[in-house]
């Protein structure tokens, strides 16, 4: 999925528009259109705020985050989207998974 895909997908999932997301971030309607239309990569500080506005890390929206490094705010992230459609197996199988010591 592509930076652009990334966050089209975060806001669906957080039921944002354009409008909105312009507004939260403080970047103008017209530069969100382009980040979303893969017509212009954002710079690092505003790719923080995209975060930011979110709820999730620079990583995942750049796609370089590994099942393995999931952080708190993450799991967190994963149990709100999944909470419908996990079994009670998986939601138990996924609390014992992040309770094991996984160094």
């Amino acid at each position: 999925m592509s930076l652009n895909e990334r966050i089209k997908f975060c806001m669906k999932e957080k039921n944002i528009n354009q409008k909105q997301l312009s507004l939260l971030t403080n970047i103008t309607e017209s530069s969100i259109s382009k980040y979303l239309n893969d017509e212009r990569t954002p710079r690092i500080d505003v790719l923080v705020n995209i975060a930011k506005a979110l709820g999730v890390t620079t990583d995942y929206l750049l796609g370089e985050e590994k099942k393995e490094n999931l952080n708190l705010a993450n799991i967190k992230l994963v149990l709100a989207r999944g909470k419908k459609s996990l079994t009670e197996e998986e939601k138990i199988e996924l609390i014992k998974f992040i309770l094991e010591d996984n160094d």
